[in-house]
């Protein structure tokens, strides 16, 4: 199919995710670099938008016809210019409907998963509503993975030092922002374990990788202790950002 260049997309520039994928989008071609246009940079009367929408949902705008596309639907329609599969895909109905919920899921916790600052310098404020429903599905679907990466990785490295403790203590690690937890709000309660199970499961992932890598190509032990340290430091970082953020969450 024909790369179609009269769309514009207006994207959240204060969310790390969004300048990624619509940068992605100008770089593969689907996207002229002028049609990615950010809050910031909008003219609110320019365009017939939905802006309330807008903030959880991308909109895509025909500038021949005027229509607009949110989310799903617009980014279907970039992607179908060279990935024409898109449309069978989305016509299955359960995965059409896994696509909707996951966007919802990632859309309305963007500024949770990376850790944005909200700088809004625009005439638009593309911050998503604040929903406790999908910030727990994040906090649930966030802790079941990080302790499935933790539990496995464990696994191996209590196998290859010969320590005889079940994997399974490893979890134990929830205690901390339980017990951290205890004394805030219903609101504050809900970020604190959301950015707990984002950390954790970046650290899992990367811990189960590594324990893949080690156990299936390369075994030289100091390697794999220099990559664990190497985690160790990303997971610290990665804290000392999210209390930032949580800190100045508590003062809002």
């Amino acid at each position: 199919m024909k790369t179609d260049y009269n769309k514009a997309l207006i994207y959240d520039d204060n969310c790390p995710l969004c300048k990624a994928y619509t940068s992605a989008f100008v770089k593969g071609g689907f996207l002229r670099k002028e049609n990615r246009i950010s809050f910031s940079e909008v003219n609110i009367h320019q365009f017939n938008i939905d802006w309330h929408r807008a903030k959880h949902e991308i909109p895509l705008i025909n500038l021949a016809t005027g229509e607009v596309k949110y989310g799903v639907d617009a980014l279907a329609d970039i992607l179908r210019q060279k990935f024409s599969f898109i449309d069978i895909l989305l016509k299955v109905r359960v995965l059409n409907c896994f696509a909707r919920n996951l966007y919802k899921l990632i859309s309305y916790n963007r500024k949770v998963i990376v850790a944005a600052q909200e700088q809004q310098s625009g005439q638009v404020d593309c911050t998503p509503d604040y929903s406790f429903l999908w910030r727990w599905l994040l906090i649930i679907t966030c802790y079941s993975l990080s302790n499935f990466f933790i539990i496995t990785s464990t696994a191996f490295l209590f196998e290859i030092n010969k320590i005889s403790l079940t994997p399974f203590v490893s979890a134990c690690w929830m205690l901390l922002p339980l017990l951290t937890s205890m004394f805030s709000s219903k609101k504050m309660v809900t970020e604190i374990h959301a950015h707990a199970s984002v950390t954790a499961t970046i650290t899992g992932f990367l811990l189960v990788i590594t324990s893949c890598f080690f156990k299936y190509f390369f075994s030289a032990a100091w390697f794999f202790y220099l990559i664990y340290i190497i985690i160790l430091l990303i997971t610290l970082l990665q804290c000392k950002r999210r209390y930032t953020y949580v800190l100045n969450y508590r003062k809002r």
